[in-house]
């Protein structure tokens, strides 16, 4: 399209989201991605060690087993002994007692004689009373680094005291880190087995070794419901509160029996075990944490027969190396068998649902999920050993991708960061979501595609840089690059890219006092005022620590902690510092390469682009912590970031612990070149805005990537606009335009977003839905204009603010010169505005085209929301314009449910000058059909025995009505075959218009949780009648339109298919034309699908500009 200046990413991942309000009225919104309310929470078993040995004390934090002390003590002490607390005033092993004189110690000071014959006492902590132990080794460490000769030292109180750490057991430890992890982390099923029980005075290795006392369930779930008041939540923190230190260690055998949970068999003893397996959906990954302070003792009785286990095999010697199973003998003794690792190895290898259905319908043995197992993760505590880290790594067996993670900890610091380890690992394995950005406007040496990602389980993201197979004679030509062996690798993470946290390029701006406007400044502690209920108070706590947390410091030093914030995930010892990309899709910037004429301003555009044609390529894509990144588009590291001010008061909360979800920087940016005539030149201008992140829309100047610093920020900063501008404006759900208007100057347009009547301090009077009009250099609202249909005038009588999403400036006259502007609002009307005029008191609503329900008539139960950008295009006859949209949102959290939302269809209405009353002056289409096609080779020919196969996903076939004289457009209903309108599909994504082809991407909810981000498929139709086109896709991947790509027919006669079901999302297409064909980038929650699309006739014809910059 002429006017578009860089091949830019359409893509918003997943979908649209907005936060709860505090009036009832407004739309009813998340803070939170709505697919994740969709996804399934994995299942996570914790084992915790409740052996004898659990009593020991916890270690000083500087102690290490090396430590021992150079004290020479009197005879019948042993260093390598563990000692119980004593209340007899004698140091007592586990064996012998080591008589001591008491008489010099006071207030019960624990006696020790050096062979020189000097006395020590101290008052040592003894929380378990006689039951806390002591390794002889630290109590060596204790007396030489704590006593002092002749005199009585107290451990537990005053000045001398220990860490607090330091004076409980490790059972305590234990008890207090679960219950925070349990605490934190409410997306996770936990569970909770401990070891086997004793009979009195030892262990009874005829019962079950571990007890599952707790099964996995969702937290607020109640075990008893009858008893409401009592969750599972409940139910964990009393079972781990009981927890004793009093068994063997039967580390293997427990484990085992968890496993035989999971299969939902039974225990293989009798001793209270849930019935029935946990694993709910088929997608549901499963997950134990181990935690132990040594080798197992008792642990080596097995059952002779299980399910899983074939002839011929046990499940003590599952990886068949009997040599790694320990030595045997006395079976108290540690370490005599050793077969957790083989426990381990069966857990992952076994399938632990083979039949029936899962909780959506689904059988367990879906192609896409075939196998539920269980990966394992193991945590040593004050111990470290090869079966800990065996058992950890799975991955050791060449048919056994996967891994769990091995971790050492010593007290309750390194346990809580040890088991957060864990579980970040744990959910870094459960996936996360997507979206977009094409790097050039065709396929050729050095095109890319880069990828925006979040996890949901820590909220970090990713911006992947794939490149596209260039070579035109390579089967995989268009497509992502593959290795030697067929993977497809990104050239790059951006999110292991950014500098340290002092060397970034960090703006932000704030009030300018004098000016009484905004200003940029450097994102320093210096920049902001201090003192009581000032800047520094509100925004950062008073601690400049937060600062430089949210800067991306990760590590402590003696002047700034920054450990007490939430913690950052890690992979390969490298900080992730990127926050979470929902729905801000990349937008790639090179080379200035616009299509101004010379004339078109003062200043010649060829200049300025020879100018700058070699700087540096960008890729910019705002994220939820708060920032829009810019990242080299060659090497992915973070040139520049940039905090918009109205999102400083927020910025706080990043640095919780407890982090709950919420939007910043959610918007897509645009960027344009554009002319300064006050400075008399061409200038790189980026505009964003937040969506659900905030109520403002900000504008850079990104002209020369070279100046972006710090010092420079009062000059890359030009303005932010919010609702304390104009309290109409919400939410900024409006991707800004950047457009030259009549009267000779430049503006950014956009619409009012939603939920402007939000109880904030500036607060919509109307709820009327608006377009604004500001100057792109000052950010000073030039004029707005307001349709009057505003919360009194809600179709469904729920007195919802209206609203704006994006909207379309259109240039009729080709001279890049905006004439009309359109936009759909959240009641389903789609509105003219004529700006037309040089004359800008002229510029005015012009009127309404059109109201889309799915009926004759409008009423509460079926008007359509229109939340995406309407595409306009020339008419057949050169009559005014054909303007084409879809409808149905995807904002609301109960906009989840398929049926909630009723019928949505797209449209093309032809605009003649006049507003089309109903849809009974559009000519109908439908959705025939949908069906599976066979599989295929990569070179195109049919074969469903070669490994080298590609399944085709279903097709759709469309009606093919013809119009009529008096239609003014067109629709389809999208509904498939059977009037299963429930399933709820819609657009929420703009239309893309290619020659006489109009392409779009529609979304289905999935009902299926092990689909989160539900269906999509991508429709290509004739653009002025709805109908079929002679040519579609390249279904048989020969790199040609023929008979091989007609899989439907019509009258005895073959015809092509106007939809295929694509990467889930709902995201707009993006177009990369190549040789013989288009490549249609669509990105999903993923994946990235590459469609071969026909290129269509007229593409490049140009009778008037759409402005989509």
């Amino acid at each position: 399209m002429l006017g578009s200046l860089y091949k830019k990413g359409l893509f918003v991942a997943l979908y649209v989201c907005f936060p709860a309000l505090l009036k009832a009225d407004p739309l009813s919104l998340s803070q939170a991605p709505l697919s994740v309310s969709r996804s399934v929470a994995p299942n996570v078993m914790l084992l915790l060690d409740n052996s004898g040995s659990m009593n020991h004390i916890v270690w000083d934090s500087v102690y290490t087993e090396d430590n021992n002390g150079t004290l020479v003590w009197s005879s019948g002490y042993n260093d390598s002994v563990v000692y119980n607390d004593w209340s007899d005033g004698n140091w007592q092993s586990r064996n012998t007692v080591f008589s001591s004189n008491i008489g010099n110690c006071t207030n019960g000071g624990k006696y020790g004689e050096n062979s020189a014959g000097a006395w020590r006492c101290l008052i040592l902590p003894a929380p378990e009373g006689g039951n806390t132990r002591y390794l002889g080794n630290y109590l060596n460490y204790l007396f030489e680094n704590h006593g002092v000769n002749s005199s009585t030292v107290d451990l537990t109180s005053g000045a001398n005291a220990l860490s607090a750490d330091a004076q409980i057991t490790r059972m305590e430890t234990v008890r207090r880190v679960a219950r925070k992890i349990i605490d934190e982390t409410p997306n996770i099923r936990f569970g909770l087995t401990k070891l086997g029980k004793w009979d009195g005075n030892s262990l009874d290795d005829n019962t079950v070794a571990g007890t599952v006392v707790a099964g996995c369930a969702d937290p607020n779930s109640l075990p008893n419901p009858s008893n409401t008041g009592y969750t599972h939540k409940n139910l964990l923190e009393d079972e781990i509160s009981a927890l004793t230190a009093s068994t063997w260690t039967p580390l293997a055998e427990a484990y085992y029996e968890v496993t035989r949970y999971f299969r939902g068999i039974g225990a293989s003893a009798s001793n209270g075990f849930p019935s029935g397996s946990p694993i709910k959906y088929r997608c549901q990954k499963n997950f134990t944490i181990i935690l132990t302070d040594g080798l197992p003792t008792y642990d080596a009785t097995f059952p002779s027969s299980d399910p899983d286990v074939p002839s011929g095999r046990t499940v003590q010697n599952w990886d068949g190396n009997a040599s790694n199973d320990g030595t045997g003998g006395n079976e108290d003794q540690e370490g005599s068998n050793l077969h957790l690792d083989d426990i381990a190895l069966f857990a992952w290898d076994t399938d632990f649902k083979k039949s029936g259905d899962d909780a959506a319908g689904i059988s367990f043995n879906d192609a896409a999920f075939s196998r539920q197992n269980m990966l394992t993760y193991t945590v040593g505590f004050a111990v470290n050993n090869q079966m800990l880290i065996d058992a950890a790594d799975t991955g050791r067996f060449d048919n056994n991708p996967a891994d769990g993670q091995f971790y050492l900890a010593n007290n309750e610091d390194t346990l809580l960061a040890a088991l957060k380890a864990a579980l970040q690992d744990i959910a870094e394995k459960s996936g996360s979501s997507s979206s977009a950005a094409a790097s050039t406007g065709r396929v050729q040496a050095g095109s890319r595609v880069y990828q925006a990602r979040f996890n949901s389980a820590d909220w970090s993201g990713a911006l992947l840089a794939f490149d596209i197979e260039s070579d035109p004679t390579n089967p995989n030509y268009g497509n992502l690059k593959e290795d030697l062996s067929g993977n497809v690798v990104p050239a790059f993470d951006a999110a292991f890219k950014i500098p340290g946290w002092n060397a970034r390029t960090i703006i932000s701006n704030k009030a300018n006092v004098a000016s009484g406007g905004n200003s940029g400044i450097p994102f320093r502690w210096g920049q902001f005022t201090g003192g009581a209920n000032s800047e520094r108070d509100r925004y950062f706590n008073n601690d400049q620590a937060m600062l430089q947390y949210l800067r991306g410091r990760n590590t402590s030093d003696s002047n700034r902690d920054v450990s007490i914030y939430r913690a950052r995930p890690q992979s390969s010892g490298k900080y992730n510092n990127l926050g979470d990309i929902v729905h801000s899709s990349p937008y790639y910037v090179g080379a200035p390469s616009a299509r101004y004429t010379d004339t078109f301003e003062s200043e010649k555009y060829s200049e300025f682009a020879a100018t700058y044609k070699d700087r540096t390529p960008m890729v910019y894509v705002g994220a939820n912590d708060g920032m829009l990144h810019g990242m080299d588009a060659a090497s992915g590291v973070e040139k520049f970031a940039f905090i918009p001010g109205s999102l400083l008061p927020k910025l706080r909360e990043l640095s919780e612990p407890n982090y709950v979800h919420k939007y910043y920087v959610d918007g897509s940016p645009t960027v344009v070149d554009a002319f300064d005539a006050t400075n008399q030149k061409w200038r790189t201008v980026l505009v964003g805005g937040l969506n659900q992140g905030g109520q403002a829309i900000y504008a850079l100047d990104i002209t020369d990537p070279s100046t972006f610093s710090e010092s420079n920020a009062s000059s890359l900063f030009l303005w932010e606009f919010t609702d304390a501008n104009d309290a109409d404006l919400g939410y900024t759900y409006s991707r800004p335009k950047i457009i030259k208007m009549r009267d000779g100057k430049w503006y950014a347009v956009f619409g009012n977003g939603y939920n402007n009547t939000e109880v904030d301090g500036n607060v919509s009077t109307t709820g009327d839905a608006a377009i604004y009009i500001v100057d792109l250099w000052t950010g000073t609202l030039f004029k707005k204009i307001t349709v009057d249909t505003g919360s009194s005038k809600d179709p469904t009588s729920a007195n919802r603010p209206n609203g704006f999403s994006t909207i379309t400036p259109v240039d009729v006259t080709g001279d890049n010169v905006v004439d009309y502007i359109y936009g759909g609002d959240l009641f389903g009307n789609v509105w003219k505005f004529d700006v037309s005029d040089a004359d800008t008191s002229k510029w005015e609503l012009d009127y309404r085209l059109f109201t889309a329900c799915s009926g004759v008539s409008c009423g509460a139960s079926n008007t359509q929301p229109i939340t995406t950008p309407v595409t306009v295009g020339r008419s057949k006859n050169g009559i005014g314009h054909m303007v084409y949209f879809g409808t149905g949102k995807y904002l609301e959290t109960t906009d989840n449910n398929g049926a909630a939302g009723g019928v949505q269809s797209f449209y093309g209405i032809w605009d003649k000058g006049a507003t089309v009353a109903s849809r009974s002056a559009l000519l109908e289409q439908s959705i025939i059909s949908e069906v599976p096609i066979s599989v295929i080779n990569k070179n195109g020919t049919p074969d469903d025995t070669s490994d080298d196969f590609q399944e085709i996903v279903p097709l759709r076939k469309t009606s093919n009505n013809y119009a009529s004289t008096s239609n003014l457009g067109w629709y389809i209903d999208l509904v498939p075959p059977g009037n299963n309108s429930e399933r709820g599909e819609r657009l929420i994504s703009a239309p893309v218009l290619r020659g006489d082809r109009i392409i779009y991407v529609t979304s289905i909810p999935a009902d299926d949780p092990c689909s989160p981000s539900g269906d999509s498929w991508i429709m290509t139709m004739d653009a002025l009648n709805g109908g079929r086109l002679n040519h579609t896709y390249d279904i048989d991947k020969d790199r040609s339109f023929g008979q091989g790509d007609k899989r439907f027919s019509e009258g005895g006669d073959p015809v092509v298919a106007t939809g295929i079901k694509v990467a889930s999302g709902g995201n707009s297409p993006s177009f990369m034309p190549g040789t013989d064909v288009d490549k249609v980038i669509i990105s999903g929650t993923d994946k990235i699908d590459i469609v071969d699309l026909y290129e269509g006739d007229n593409v490049n014809r140009q009778s008037w500009q759409q402005i989509s910059r």
